[in-house]
């Protein structure tokens, strides 16, 4: 789990700085996403952290188990992941420049802000669990049109050099290519989960279920606009940069998807027990007890 997640980080870091460098640019002509000033981001986080916790009210009281309660360490290790990515995808808008907000950046502001883009992968997951609740949705959904798909060599084969390309190409010429480069983050996640023989969210595409994907993809669209809606009630400025609006929502649904591949890596690290905790050796020699009649 840590080794994909430092990949991830130092892939998203390294390439489309490396692709502005092959374009001839300068990091120096960049402007990409700003600041956001403290009142409206602590407003946001409010909103965002009382939907969370009344989705996972509702998910608790509908199957009886309380996902924060029974899966703390989890949800905080989400949390922190979250933060991360949130300011990943700010470094990635340098490049793309497909937002800006308007503020100046201050320690009220940039921990507001941290703690905003914390909430948001929590958000998702606890909004897919309520959709996910829903029993008459999961088996319509798990009846969909089964996808075959190629081994995961040729996935591999197929996935590498178009993630290289969004996160190169994209970064270098983001007029046109914006788009590639907001999807590379997916198909990052989604190419180490095929280098360590894992499972993807688009595993179930294969048996006709588009479940889990179709509610990641509804999840990242409510969040997305919940925040970006309390955001500007509350007084910020959110300046969209992209050719048509439908590309905002389009980047909203694709961000719930990044967020439950992400939150399956995390899982990993509480998924069952090692062979050795599970098989443990039996001490040797091997003590014989005998009964005396």
């Amino acid at each position: 789990m840590k080794t994909r997640l430092a990949i991830f980080v130092a892939a998203l870091l390294l390439f489309p700085y490396l692709g502005l460098l092959l374009s001839g640019g300068k990091w120096e002509e960049l402007s990409g996403a700003s600041a956001a000033p403290a009142a409206p981001l602590l407003i946001t986080l409010a909103v965002l952290l009382g939907y969370t916790l009344l989705c996972n009210f509702i998910v608790a009281r509908r199957s009886g188990h309380d996902p924060f309660a029974l899966q703390r360490n989890y949800f905080l290790a989400v949390a922190a992941t979250s933060g991360m990515l949130g300011w990943l995808l700010v470094y990635l808008d340098r490049y793309a420049e497909s937002w800006l907000t308007e503020g100046a950046y201050d320690p009220l502001a940039a921990a507001a802000q941290t703690l905003v883009f914390a909430l948001l992968a929590p958000a998702v997951l606890s909004t897919r669990s309520l959709l996910g609740s829903s029993r008459k949705l999961l088996k319509y959904l798990s009846r969909a049109l089964p996808v075959a798909a190629p081994h995961d060599d040729i996935l591999l084969l197929v996935l590498a050099p178009v993630t290289l390309a969004g996160l190169l190409v994209g970064a270098a010429w983001p007029s046109a290519l914006f788009w590639l480069l907001w999807c590379s983050p997916l198909l990052l996640l989604v190419m180490l989960q095929l280098l360590w023989h894992e499972s993807t969210i688009f595993s179930g595409f294969a048996r006709g279920d588009w479940g889990r994907v179709v509610c990641a993809a509804l999840a990242g669209l409510i969040v997305g606009n919940l925040a970006v809606f309390t955001f500007s009630l509350a007084g910020g400025t959110l300046i969209l940069h992209l050719p048509h609006a439908a590309f905002a929502q389009l980047g909203y649904a694709l961000f719930g998807p990044l967020c439950l591949q992400l939150g399956d890596v995390i899982a990993e690290n509480w998924r069952g027990k090692k062979r050795s905790e599970v098989f443990k050796r039996k001490p040797f020699p091997i003590p014989i007890v005998t009964k005396k009649d």
